[in-house]
């Protein structure tokens, strides 16, 4: 699947239907790149995720997994890309982690 891309940092046109609430011409890859890693990592083909790996680097996408993943991903896509990512010490409540019954 290919993107159609006005210039290298616009989004993906494909990612329109993941950002409902936001007008999707206006969104910015810099000021909404927290919401735009939620999405791709929880709902994107993998030719978007390409793409954001491309955007923010695996190093930016680590450090936001680090700092938002455990919060803002689903249990199941969170798992995914902490292993993926190789991410072994990450931001969580303790309240959270004792509730989920299982070593993170």
């Amino acid at each position: 699947m290919t993107h159609k891309l006005g210039n290298p940092s616009d989004l993906p046109v494909s990612t329109a239907w993941l950002f409902p609430e936001y007008n999707f011409a206006t969104m910015d890859v810099r000021r909404h790149r927290y919401v735009i890693m939620e999405r791709i990592l929880e709902r994107g083909d993998w030719s978007e995720i390409n793409w954001l790996f491309d955007q923010y680097s695996t190093r930016g996408v680590r450090a936001w997994m680090r700092r938002w993943g455990f919060r803002a991903l689903s249990r199941r896509s969170f798992a995914l890309w902490k292993l993926v990512l190789n991410i072994r010490r990450f931001d969580a409540p303790t309240w959270a982690l004792e509730t989920q019954g299982e070593k993170w």
